[in-house]
């Protein structure tokens, strides 16, 4: 009985190891693939001449579920014609098939690896949606020119597994959604019509490693591509520029690889190689040239074998050598490209095939600490990009890819993370022209898991699959200084083995993986660089509730602070942040104080700011409204709602006030004042100042009164007014066109007050005397008077945890229950003004703010208007403590002396100047996908806020005390409860809201709060302003 017994489990063993799918199993990383090379694809007479685009409508079946697909969809008797059309390149979701789901962690199906079919919750979109499934045919005839050649396609991106299917047989299957992959057609093609088949499912085993923050949507990303060759073929090649330690002349070394089919042998074929500079000129007299048949080696003769693979030490690198005199040096400064161009020819001088690539001459060393390009130090100044669009999704155009990249040179961007992912090809391309640093990230990302896959050896072949990959793809371009293991998926052998293969495969670029963490910051030898997320600069940090001076709230405390690290003197690596500066919404408080400790220390190699560009997907409404899409938008479930949206640009690459700060802050240059001499220090070690020009103004209470160009660093003499806020602005502008913007542009500003009279310069008017003021009036005017210590909270004050708007929940803040302690009281005072007097009290779960208010109208209805703040009690830290003014509606004309023209914050101030500026009420709020506050003004000291006939209010500071303020169209009560931007309405008031104090922004949305600096200390404040009525 016992042998029955284990024959029959055996049985059923072996029966359902045969049923389990391809896409559920670890082991199976592909079929019939061909190996991962170089991106390039090969030509014979013209670039282009041999490959045929299969991009376009194919037809097209989708089904929640792989087994809903009809069995026979590749034959080329099925039936097609009740299935719809969809283009390629395209993601279903984004074209309604299926629902685009956010996570920024965890898996959006059911925890059973290698499994990805389990039942999940009721609740989650999965449990309907299973497997998504996607089947697609399309016929294809090929050149007549590509008659006896070899044929094969090449798929940019699919996601997330996929089978190939011609003619109907099966090609073979791949997985890895960010990854290309070829397969040879030559055995399944046919003279005419041919009939191509893909199967693609949206999970696989490989999902469990593609647990990235982003939105899970599926569909095939990237191009696809026939290509035919020869017989004999340049299956790839590699090329390294070995730079001198004088880095002056480099060593061009070539390592092209050989593929033939069938009979032949290469007998009498030979590879070529040539290079040209930038003017197309040949750099070298000859070419480099060596025999196919020693390359491929096909009787495995031995001399070969000793000298190509012996059996002690290394193998050689390259099979063309030359030096190269003195060439130019790429770096993202100067971006410097050489064409090198492959001939093969066969015996009688033919050319049967030729390739190229750009070249890039530059050396990428880690010494003492700092990462050196070209013999000199380099900061990164960088950006977490991932690949999205807002109508297409993980599809990128050429026309986004080139707007991103110029926005990003414009915003002094010099390092790009391909968070975290390989992107498309094009990408590095752009990146290698324009000059980009890039860390180049392996699709590997187990969040939801921790870090379990990285210690199981049954999912190491999946690790080093996705890695060899992308360095085999992406190893030519000179844009990549990095290469990156992945992201947030622990430590352990699998990444060890990783790393291990990339030192030697690539000793010419340095290994980064934030995830190799050891005690006492003793991270593993595998990488060559400290990483860490989110840290703290070293200043003091507000936290709320916490007594004890010496413990943090756990949203501060769980991030490390990046400049301790790297005064360790137990390492001399350079230390890196892999994401910090979380750009959700209302963000970016203290950059600067980063770049200030960054600049400090020569091992603080600089950051990646998370992210580039808001992940908002734009959905049409059945209210004719189109929205900014963020989690659970689309019942989506599991999602983390608008924590999608965190870019410094919007999902359509619009400009925001984020934006303009990192610009500022990541300039190349400092400019300093000393008497009347400029000095311009340089930040960054690849920037020339001979480049720029440096153009002037001098504005006397924000009048111009001078302006030119400065060329020997003297500013020029000026005459003024002594009682006058005098301010000198200089602007660092690009000499002549660049790639990336035209001569003129501005790179950096930088305001020098020459005469410091701004809380003095702007003396309010005074009340008129000898006339009665109504007194009725005066009473009533309190009635446009509200309290104002409460915003509408930002991303950033909710954070982790709700952050400090729990607080701010949790005592009321936003709904305090009001009291009159001294009703209004109305004197007439002898010159016919008349005064009002009240205490009012805003009362809170555990304690209160009492306002002492004292004003004066005259008879032309200006109020000279005194508020004193008393805060009382166990009060979390106030958003904003002063007044808000309710203004007619049509009074929606702005103009400002202060701080602008964007808006600022006292954490947020270096893209701002003091001036004169002029806005309008529409234009001062700062459209975030979800509402929040926006649109402050720091050290204001003189507003006019008007109608169109001019009639209005201008306000003054009648104490010497600048303050801020804001004018919307919207409340913050409204700001605080709806939840899409495309659903605020204007409403029946301006909301002119004047602060004594407004706190700080911090980074709290994913990472440490507001520093204590930039708090509102909880003591007495007062605000004294007249309102000059117009």
């Amino acid at each position: 009985m016992k042998h029955i017994i284990l024959a029959a489990a055996l049985a059923l063993a072996t029966a359902a190891q045969a049923q389990q799918h391809d896409w559920e199993n670890q082991y199976v990383l592909q079929k019939n693939r061909m190996p991962a090379r170089a991106a390039f694809m090969p030509y014979l007479n013209g670039n282009g001449d041999m490959q045929m685009s299969l991009d376009g409508e194919w037809k097209f079946n989708w089904t929640k579920t792989p087994d809903e697909q009809p069995d026979d969809f590749y034959s080329l008797s099925f039936d097609d014609t009740g299935w719809t059309t969809f283009g390629v390149p395209g993601d279903w979701e984004m074209n309604g098939y299926g629902t685009p789901i956010y996570s920024s962690s965890g898996y959006t199906f059911k925890i059973d690896p290698p499994h990805v079919m389990r039942e999940p919750k009721k609740t989650y979109t999965a449990y309907t949606e299973r497997n998504p499934t996607a089947c697609y045919r399309r016929t294809f005839s090929l050149p007549a020119s590509w008659k006896g050649k070899e044929v094969f396609v090449r798929f940019g991106a699919v996601s997330s597994a996929f089978y190939l299917y011609v003619n109907g047989q099966q090609v073979g299957y791949s997985q890895g959604s960010m990854e290309p992959a070829e397969f040879c057609l030559t055995p399944y093609l046919k003279e005419g019509d041919n009939m191509m088949a893909i199967k693609v499912m949206k999970y696989s085993d490989g999902s469990y490693l593609e647990d990235q923050d982003m939105w899970r949507i599926a569909g095939i990303h990237r191009s696809i591509t026939l290509f035919a060759t020869p017989k004999i073929r340049i299956a790839d090649f590699g090329v390294r520029t070995l730079i001198d330690d004088d880095y002056r002349d480099a060593e061009l070394v070539i390592d092209p690889k050989l593929s033939v089919c069938g009979d032949e042998k290469g007998k009498g074929y030979r590879i070529s190689a040539m290079l040209y500079d930038a003017d197309g000129k040949a750099v070298t007299d000859t070419a480099l040239w060596h025999a196919a048949e020693p390359m491929l080696n096909l009787d495995k003769k031995g001399k070969i074998l000793n000298q190509r693979n012996p059996q002690r030490g290394y193998a050689p690198y390259g099979w063309l050598k030359t030096t190269i005199k003195n060439p130019h040096k790429w770096d993202a400064e100067h971006p410097y490209l050489y064409t090198l161009k492959l001939a093969l020819t066969d015996s009688a001088g033919n050319t049967v095939e030729r390739a190229e690539t750009k070249v890039g001459f530059r050396k990428v060393e880690i010494k003492d600490g700092m990462m050196l390009v070209n013999g000199k130090q380099v900061r990164l100044r960088g950006v977490n990009r991932h690949e999205m669009d807002p109508e297409t999704g993980h599809v990128m155009t050429e026309e986004r890819m080139v707007e991103d990249i110029r926005l990003m040179k414009q915003c002094n961007i010099n390092a790009v993370r391909t968070c975290h992912y390989p992107n498309t090809e094009r990408w590095y391309e752009l990146c290698d022209e324009y000059g980009m640093y890039v860390m180049d990230e392996t699709d590997i990302e187990e969040h939801g898991l921790r870090g379990t896959l990285a210690s199981d050896p049954t999912w190491a072949a999946a690790f080093i699959d996705r890695t060899q990959r992308m360095v085999m793809r992406d190893r030519n371009h000179p844009s990549v200084v990095f290469w990156s293991l992945g992201n947030e998926s622990g430590w352990g052998p699998n990444f060890a083995m990783t790393a291990a293969w990339i030192h030697e495969y690539d000793p010419t670029r340095p290994v980064h993986y934030e995830g190799a963490q050891g005690a006492d910051n003793k991270d593993p030898e595998y990488v060559d660089v400290i990483s860490r997320f989110y840290p703290r600069v070293q200043e003091e940090y507000l936290n709320p509730g916490v007594k004890d001076n010496n413990m943090e709230r756990p949203e501060n405390a769980r991030w490390e602070r990046l400049l301790s690290i790297a005064r360790k003197t137990n390492d001399n690596r350079p230390v890196l942040t892999s994401e910090y500066a979380h750009a959700m919404g209302n963000a970016l408080g203290n950059f600067k104080e980063y770049w200030d400790e960054i600049y400090s220390h020569k091992r603080m190699l600089g950051g990646f700011i998370w992210e580039w560009a808001d992940e908002g997907i734009f959905k049409k409404r059945d209210d004719g409204k189109t929205m900014v899409a963020y989690g659970g938008d689309f019942g989506d479930v599991p999602n983390l709602k608008a924590f999608c949206v965190k870019g410094i640009v919007s999902s359509d690459r619009k400009l925001t006030p984020k934006y303009n700060e990192v610009k500022q802050v990541y300039a190349p240059m400092d400019v300093q004042l000393t008497g009347n001499r400029l000095n311009v220090v340089m930040l960054d070690n690849m920037v020339e100042m001979d480049n720029y020009r440096i153009a002037f103004n001098i504005t006397e209470n924000g009048k111009v009164i001078k302006k030119g160009e400065i060329k020997d660093l003297t500013v020029p003499s000026v005459k003024f007014d002594p009682a006058a806020d005098v301010r000198l602005n200089v602007s660092i502008q690009l000499k002549s066109d660049t790639k990336w913007a035209k001569a003129g542009f501005e790179v950096k500003h930088e305001q020098f007050a020459i005469n410091d009279r701004l809380a003095t310069a702007f003396s309010p008017m005074s009340l008129k005397t000898g006339r009665e003021a109504d007194m009725k009036e005066a009473m009533e005017w309190f009635d446009i008077v509200k309290p104002h210590f409460f915003r509408a909270p930002l991303d950033n004050d909710k954070g982790f945890g709700n952050w400090i708007a729990k607080d701010w929940k949790n005592n009321r803040l936003d709904s305090p229950e009001t009291a009159t302690v001294k009703p209004l009281d109305a004197k007439r005072n002898a010159d016919g003004t008349v005064t009002v007097t009240t205490t009012q009290e805003c009362r809170y779960a555990n304690g209160k703010i009492t306002t002492d208010y004292v004003y004066t109208m005259d008879a032309d209805g200006s109020v000279d208007f005194s508020a004193t703040y008393t805060p009382e009690g166990q009060l979390p830290p106030l958003p904003c403590i002063g007044n808000t003014f309710l203004m007619d509606k049509d009074m929606t004309r702005l103009s400002w002396y202060g701080q602008g023209l964007q808006d600022s914050y006292v954490d947020r101030l270096e893209a701002t100047g003091i001036g004169r500026w002029t806005s309008s009420v529409d234009q001062e709020y700062v459209h975030y996908p979800r509402p929040q506050s926006s649109g402050n003004h720091e050290q204001t000291v003189t507003l006019s806020l008007t109608d169109a006939k001019g009639r209005g209010y201008t306000v003054t500071t009648a104490n010497a005390t600048p303050f801020a303020f804001s004018a919307l169209p919207y409340s913050e009560h409204q700001l605080s409860t709806v939840a899409h931007d495309c659903d605020l309405h204007t409403e029946n008031n301006v909301f002119l809201n004047i602060d004594a104090a407004m706190m700080g922004l911090g980074n709290s949305s994913c990472g440490p709060g507001v520093l204590t600096k930039y708090s509102i200390p909880q003591k007495q404040h007062s605000l004294h302003v007249m309102f000059k009525r117009k």
